[in-house]
């Protein structure tokens, strides 16, 4: 059985974010633009590395936190049927199983000598280095850095995300990166936490769910307080 932490090499991010936009160039034959947004992830996995997407319900996929899944030697990306119509959800799979493809196949067909399936995309639970490194290919191709970069010059935020200290206040200013990068095939946590990994957001932490965000150092500050009071309030507005 092959390990998802022990048979896999530790990689850099900058070599993660180097294959994502060498696979970019690659499919566009050209330098990555913001005309290029949203990236089309489910065209480069089926019409440019050659994958069928299969949509299942059965078997390992009644489990909904399974989101996908990858067979190398039958060029198959499995993909939930519960998320198939969650546009974040789904292209964040795809590009999750392309970084697999990138990032994997080759390791891992030289050391499996039989034809099995990559289940590795869950929504919860801690994440093997295999499955970490997939997440950031998934975040950089969906989100490249010179889009992400040109996105925020537009919108003149860049000096006011380095201040935020609170996920409520950020909430409100992902609409305009969102508009301006053309990053509509994505979620608002996808986004978030592409900007806290390109450090526009030094003092946030990663983000699982914005529904039950986490907040700096998992301390439950004035910034905690004051997004609960704010979503307490709405819901009593509304009696």
């Amino acid at each position: 059985m092959i390990s998802l932490n022990d048979d896999f090499p530790d990689l850099e991010d900058q070599v993660i974010e180097l294959k994502a936009i060498t696979l970019l160039e690659g499919y566009y034959n050209r330098p990555i633009e913001p005309k290029d947004a949203p990236i089309p992830v489910e065209r480069i996995a089926e019409h440019y590395l050659g994958y069928e997407i299969d949509i299942l319900a059965n078997q390992l996929y009644e489990d909904p936190n399974l989101l996908g899944g990858i067979v190398f030697e039958q060029q198959v990306i499995q993909v939930n049927q519960a998320i198939e119509y969650h546009d974040g959800r789904y292209n964040f799979t795809i590009a999750h199983e392309i970084g697999h493809h990138v990032l994997h196949r080759d390791i891992y067909l030289e050391k499996q000598n039989s034809i099995a399936l990559i289940d590795m995309c869950r929504e919860q639970g801690s994440k093997p280095k295999a499955e970490a490194q997939a997440d950031r290919f998934a975040g950089a191709i969906l989100m490249p850095k010179v889009l992400v970069e040109a996105a925020i010059e537009k919108t003149g935020l860049t000096k006011k995300l380095k201040r935020i200290r609170s996920v409520y206040s950020v909430i409100k200013m992902l609409d305009q990166i969102i508009v301006e990068g053309a990053f509509t095939n994505v979620s608002k946590t996808a986004v978030l936490n592409r900007l806290i990994f390109l450090q526009y957001l030094p003092h946030l932490p990663y983000q699982r769910n914005l529904a039950n965000p986490s907040f700096k150092h998992g301390q439950k500050g004035f910034s905690f307080w004051l997004y609960m009071f704010k979503k307490n309030l709405k819901k009593l507005l509304r009696f």
